[in-house]
């Protein structure tokens, strides 16, 4: 392309050397505007951009241009103004005078011309306004020839609106001619801005302005509509404003025959065309409740026409279609609305946004994602002509606007059209394209058919668009999978089928196992169609019952042994089990069970049988298991699989994403969820192998991660939550392994980690009634759609409204599963099988059915499903399907609870009680509560956070609020009562606690712990208190002193405060006393967020490793320590047994407690170690060997650096900065900037550090025959030689019993983690005294 020649005499706008003629107050319209170009920076303010072109063909006359321009510019206030640098204020400039730019292009030729032009006027439509300094009108002219002239006006929306456009064009083409003529131009004083301002900011005060903010906030009371349109990419976290235009141009005969159809009901074509527009939205989305924006002038109200300013009130009208309506009915029933509407249009769009206080989403246009501006009464063009000249107008379409779709139905002299601008981070041009296509077919089936039900008329032929999608259809064998199983094992006999602890099983002796089996439980009365509950640990023998009992044509139930006994127990009721078998030892838990099947006794006479399978045939229709999951009427319900569904599963999958005889898969999941079915059978289906780990293998990131190196794992099925585990626990190399991801959606960072990782990542989706999975999709890149992938072979997907109509691609609705993988419904719920399992009305099988889901999806343009959450209350937390309603009906259950609800909020659960009673303590009714619960559901389904309410917020419609439910917050949130000190000694506590607290202000009765107290904090405040006054208090004494109410009156004692070893923490209850043992600071605040925990009649005593004399006649031994301790215990607790639990340091002291008490001949119950770690010097009695063996265990941790370093740039970023933090403080005294308090407690710390150290270096740990509870920090990132037994295996020849706890080594005593352990605790005390 030549050169284009530039002649921009920009206009140089420079607000503060021009004369003000006056400063009005911005209405609040224009501040809204202000706002969200500040919020949402250039793009946003590109989005405001008003551009129009009038291209001149004839004789143009610059300095009659020129002239009518700046005469335009003079007659309106708002062409010649800028704004305050906060919004509020709007500066309208005297004399001031634009300047038009120019561009000549007439050298270049014709094509270049085109381009040239297209470039000019992009660039002026989407460049920003400065809005401070203006100006905020702008005029190019491109000479493109001698006679043709294209003239680019732009302005910003913040100082007109569409109608401004009309005036301007109207007023500037009776200027030009005027001046052409040398005549004086006709034309209407105009309105002033400033009055007009004035009027609707002096409204807001009235009380009219209270009666339409009141009908407003009226239509929203109920609730807010979110709009989920058919959109094509996925929502980015942050809001977009790129765009595009489409223009269809719609034939007039149509555009009549709406106009014709509207007067008929007595509305408008706006009116008309506006309710057609949502019954097309109803249709595209499947939501009956909708809202669209549709702008309102504000200046008619006032008899201000011929006025220039943004005067446009953006209506959000809303919208509730009843499909059983026909069109002329709606038509009726919207004309008085949308009046009602139009009467009240004075409210600012943001005014009602601010007083609805709905929660903003930054990836969504609050409330109004699409609008409709309708504008078809006339032409622009025919209302102004330009003398000597033709013309031909256009608007410009801009890259940048505010909504996701904006439809301008407008006329020009070319005839009618729909210009539909839209959100091209959300949609493909080809999606609006055949969308605006829909909408013209929507409104000839309602000119055609208005007296027919919008349900008929709406309902689209889409079964098509599912064909590509569905068409699935594959042979597989009809047979049960027993059968299949039995012959993979005669193809490979010598493959090994079973790895356990180093036994390798091939498949021909798994199945003579397997038959013998079979043949006990068929001499036992197992027959075909019965069902067999199993309760049984991952292992061998596991595998064996559950083969086995399917081979006798019967079905399983997998009962997790782990699970509350009421919930087993109606496990076994509900189902009618024939025979529950389990072991010896789960047997004492389980509940008892007539018909009791011992695999212990099994294993023992298998011999006794033949080594054949069996000769019963099964067939492909009987139930192969029956899987409880969560039930909304307080129950869990028994979901069927046939033999026929699991064989159809087996035999998709292993083409794709595929399995090889090579392949290796864990066996992690514990048996009831669905996901361990198809880890046991779908190794062994294809000849590969079952690794089964050790129990806690799969649920300690490190222990898991070591064994998919070690043991050559090649393909897992698990959950995001196990992967994201694996990650945080330090995997970072990529190993040669497939991954599958089910049981919850995958985030897209999990899943860029996973592929760096792995050679594959696969996402599956499905619900349990479908057989486990249903969908798969290879995750290839960073770039590939997270979807749920199309269905695998035999099944199908439909996306359907709630009247089970056929969605057309990218509506959303819910997910309708069909095909061979759908079970066969609910054992003995029929009511409910027959609402969740219906006729396949879209198959043209016999006896089809299709499952619905409840979860809500939508097909995609690319033949697979999105799903998009839940349709329902059920939630899933932690990769759990919960149904809300059985915790619900858990609750009030228990005596006293009068309603409950219980809502997810960020992954966990939520419980809102209302109670018929008064209670004293919510922590310890809450407790209450919560051990209740615990007995009837599994640990995830407990409430995490519980709110007591008076009543429960309703709706307008009397339907529980929960929208009000979730952004509740509790009354010591809100109405926090305050108290002031009313001693000196209070005032003084109080000065000292806010001091270190950093609260403004303390109430006497507030709790040092709940206002965020810790230890730091407890050190300095006792050392300040010690400076002001003189008196040493000990740290204990803030327990039970932990108001300054309490505090203040130690002050006045006589005597000096006792500070024993032994702290009555919660002396009150009649369960045996637990004691806990002081860490190595030997304090026990540590423990402050604990206590609270435990039950209400569990007593609690602390050990503090500093007596009445501080550190004068310390103890010379740990011995001599533990011998102490034992004797102030003794006489809490004379006869025991004795519950000792030990945190950090305090572990070893709590061990050489018991050891000291099994000497005595006393009872240990329990010896807890919470997170104490042990190196090798402990087992060593000198200093020099325990010197020694610490340089050895050095050397190993380096060597060990050293191979992290050179494996991970994360582990070498770690370990270089702590090497360089580590050189600063030893030789430059670097102390990380620590505030006063820290240094203060870091100096006691040390003191007790040291003390401790004398007497470690004394101590040898001798193995006992003991038997020790370790809670271990699973998130620790320090270093362990044995970071599996953190070194006791050798000192408790008995067992160390692993319990993981999330968090770091000092966060598991510390919020959120302190209820987790508390309740460990106490469930193992409760276990352990259960017959005492």
């Amino acid at each position: 392309m030549k050169e284009q020649s530039h002649n921009k005499n920009k206009t140089q706008f420079t607000p503060y050397s021009t004369e003000i003629e006056s400063v009005i107050h911005a209405t609040n319209s224009q501040l809204e505007i202000w706002t969200d170009c500040l919020i949402g920076g250039s793009d946003a303010n590109k989005a405001y951009n008003l551009s129009y072109s009038i291209k001149f063909n004839g004789n143009l006359v610059f300095e009659a241009l020129e002239q009518a321009v700046n005469t335009l510019v003079q007659r309106h206030e708002c062409l010649r103004a800028s704004f305050s640098s906060n919004g509020t204020h709007m500066n309208i400039y005297k004399d001031f005078k634009i300047e038009i730019s120019h561009n000549t292009i007439s050298q270049l030729t014709a094509n270049e011309k085109e381009k040239a032009k297209e470039i000019i006027v992009n660039e002026e439509v989407n460049s920003p306004f400065d809005l401070v300094n203006g100006p905020l009108f702008k005029v190019k002219l491109i000479k493109v020839d001698d006679l043709e002239n294209i003239l680019v006006l732009t302005h910003h929306h913040i100082i007109g609106d569409g109608l401004s456009i009309n005036i301007i064009m109207e007023e500037l083409s009776i200027l030009y001619t005027a001046f052409i003529e040398n005549s004086a131009p006709k034309l209407t004083n105009p309105d002033r801005f400033s009055e007009y301002a004035n009027k609707v900011n002096s409204l807001i005060e009235s009380n009219e302005y209270k009666q339409i903010e009141d009908f407003w906030l009226n239509s929203y009371k109920e609730s807010v509509p979110v709009i989920e349109l058919p959109i094509d990419y996925s929502r980015p976290p942050l809001r977009t404003y790129n765009s595009h235009r489409l223009d269809f141009p719609i034939n007039e005969t149509l555009i009549n025959s709406l106009k014709e159809l509207g007067k008929s009901s007595g509305c408008s074509l706006a009116s008309t065309l506006l309710s057609a527009f949502e019954v097309f939205l109803y249709k595209i989305t499947g939501q009956n409740d909708l809202v669209v924006g549709f702008p309102a002038s504000g200046n008619r109200q006032y008899e201000m026409k011929h006025m220039i300013g943004n005067c446009a009130n953006l209506l959000p009208l809303r919208s509730k279609i009843d499909p059983t309506f026909s069109f002329l009915e709606y038509l009726k029933q919207r004309k008085p609305q949308l009046l009602d509407a139009y009467a009240h249009h004075q409210l600012s769009f943001g005014q009602l946004l601010k007083n609805l206080a709905i929660a903003r989403d930054p990836s969504r246009v609050p409330m109004v994602p699409v609008t409709l501006t309708v504008d078809l009464n006339r032409d622009i063009e025919s209302e102004f002509s330009f003398v000597g000249l033709t013309y031909e107008f256009k608007i410009n379409p801009r890259e940048f606007a505010s909504f996701e779709i904006q439809l301008h139905a407008c006329k020009s002299k070319n005839g009618f059209t729909f210009q539909c601008s839209y959100n091209s981070t959300l949609f493909k041009e080809e999606t609006v394209n055949q969308m605006m296509i829909s909408f013209e077919e929507t409104i000839n089936k309602l000119i055609s058919n208005p007296n027919s039900l919008l349900s008929d008329l709406i309902k689209g032929d889409y079964l098509a668009d599912y064909a590509a999608l569905n068409n699935t259809e594959t042979p597989y064998p009809n047979v049960a999978l027993a059968e299949l199983l039995s012959k993979q094992a005669e193809k490979t006999p010598h493959n090994i089928a079973i790895e356990y602890n180093g036994a390798k099983i091939t498949y021909q002796e798994l199945h003579i196992k397997v038959n013998q089996f079979a043949h006990f439980l068929e001499a036992q009365g197992v027959q075909s169609e019965d069902y067999i509950a199993v309760s049984y640990p991952r292992s061998p023998e596991l595998v064996y019952a559950i083969l086995a009992i399917i081979q006798c044509g019967a079905a399983y139930l997998p009962l997790d042994h782990e699970y509350p006994t009421k919930r087993i127990e109606y496990m076994l009721e509900d189902s009618e089990a024939k025979f529950l078998v389990t072991s010896k030892n789960l047997a004492l838990s389980l509940p008892k069970c007539s018909n009791t099947i011992l695999i212990d006794d099994a294993m023992a006479s298998l011999d006794q049988y033949p080594e054949t399978k069996l000769e019963t045939f099964v067939d492909p229709e009987n139930v192969i298991y029956l899987l409880y999951t969560s039930g909304s009427t307080g129950k869990p319900k028994g979901a069927k699989i046939t033999n026929r569904n699991i064989v159809n599963l087996f035999c998709s999958l292993e083409i794709e994403p595929g399995i090889k005889e090579t392949d290796r898969v864990p066996f992690i999941s514990t048996i009831s969820f669905d996901i361990a079915s198809f880890e046991l059978f779908f190794p062994l289906f294809k000849g590969a192998t079952l690794v089964i780990p050790e129990h806690e293998t799969p649920s300690d990131g490190r222990l898991f991660n070591e064994m998919l190196d070690q043991e050559k794992i090649s393909l897992v099925v698990a959950t995001p939550t196990t992967y994201q585990m694996l990650l945080d626990s330090g995997w970072s190399k990529k190993l040669p392994i497939k991954i599958w991801c089910c049981g919850e959606p995958l985030p897209a960072k999990l899943a860029k980690e996973l592929i760096q990782r792995s050679e594959e990542l696969w996402t599956l989706y499905g619900p349990t009634e479908v057989t486990i999975f249903s969908s798969c999709k290879h995750i290839k890149s960073e770039e590939t759609i997270i979807s749920v992938g199309g269905p695998i072979a035999n099944m199908q997907y439909y996306i359907v409204d709630e009247h089970l109509n056929l969605l057309p691609p990218n509506a959303i609705g819910e997910i309708a599963i069909g095909g061979d993988g759908v079970g066969k419904g609910y054992l003995g719920k029929p009511e409910l099988t027959a609402s969740k399992y219906i006729p396949n009305i879209f198959s043209n099988k016999k006896d089809a059915i299709l499952y619905l889901s409840g979860d809500i999806g939508k097909l995609l343009p690319s033949n697979e499903v999105m799903c998009l959450g839940r349709i329902d209350h059920q939630v899933k937390v932690r990769g759990h399907r919960i149904e809300i309603g059985e915790i619900e009906h858990a609750l009030t259950s228990i005596k006293g609870i009068k309603s409950a609800i219980v809502l997810a909020k960020t992954d966990i659960l939520v419980a809102f009680i209302v109670i018929d009673y008064e209670i004293t303590s919510e922590l310890d009714e809450i407790r209450l509560w919560r051990n209740e619960l615990a007995s009837q559901l599994p640990n995830f389904m407990v409430p995490h956070v519980f709110h007591i309410l008076e009543k429960m917020p309703r709706t307008l419609n009397d339907k529980i609020d929960r929208v009000a439910l979730l952004e509740y917050k509790s009354n010591a949130e809100i109405n926090q009562v305050y108290t002031a000190p009313r001693t000196n000694d209070e005032k003084l506590i109080a000065e000292i606690w806010q001091k270190i607290l950093k609260i403004e202000r303390i109430d006497i009765f507030s709790n040092f712990f709940e206002m965020g107290g810790h230890s730091i904090m407890a050190v300095n405040i006792m050392i300040k208190i010690e400076k002001k006054t003189g008196k040493r208090i000990p740290l204990s004494a803030l327990f039970q002193h932990s108001t300054v109410e309490k505090f203040a009156k130690l002050l006045n004692t006589e005597n000096e405060i006792s500070s024993d070893y032994l702290v009555p923490i919660k002396p009150k209850g009649h369960k045996i006393p637990f004691f806990m043992v002081h860490g190595g600071g030997l304090n026990i605040l540590n423990f402050a967020h604990v206590i609270n925990h435990f039950d209400e009649d569990q007593p609690v005593y602390g050990f503090q490793g500093i007596g009445p004399n501080g550190y004068d006649n310390w103890f010379k031994s740990i011995e001599e320590m533990a011998a102490c301790y034992i004797d102030s215990m003794l006489k809490v607790n004379p006869k025991g047994p004795y519950a000792i639990a030990g945190f950090s340091f305090g572990g070893i002291v709590a061990f050489e407690m018991a050891r000291q008490l099994k000497e005595q001949g006393k009872t240990v119950s329990i010896i807890a170690l919470l997170d104490t770690y042990v190196d090798s010097s402990y087992y060593y009695s000198s200093h020099l060997q325990k010197k020694l063996i610490r340089y050895y265990d050095r050397t190993y941790r380096r060597l060990d650096y050293l191979i992290e370093m050179l494996t991970s740039w994360k582990s070498l970023k770690f370990r270089a900065n702590a090497k360089k933090e580590y050189v600063l403080k030893k030789y430059f005294g670097l102390n990380d900037n620590l505030t006063e308090q820290e240094a203060l407690a870091l100096e006691e710390f040390k003191k007790a550090s040291s003390m401790v150290d004398k007497i470690v270096d004394r101590y040898q740990l001798k193995p006992q025959d003991l038997e020790v509870e370790l809670f271990r920090a699973k998130d620790d990132e320090n270093y362990k030689l044995d970071p599996t037994h953190l070194g006791w295996k050798k000192a408790a020849l008995k067992g160390v019993n692993i319990h993981n706890i999330t968090g770091n080594h000092l966060g598991i005593v510390e919020p959120p983690n302190d209820k987790i352990l508390a309740t460990m605790l106490q469930e193992l005390l409760d276990k352990k005294h259960a017959n005492i």
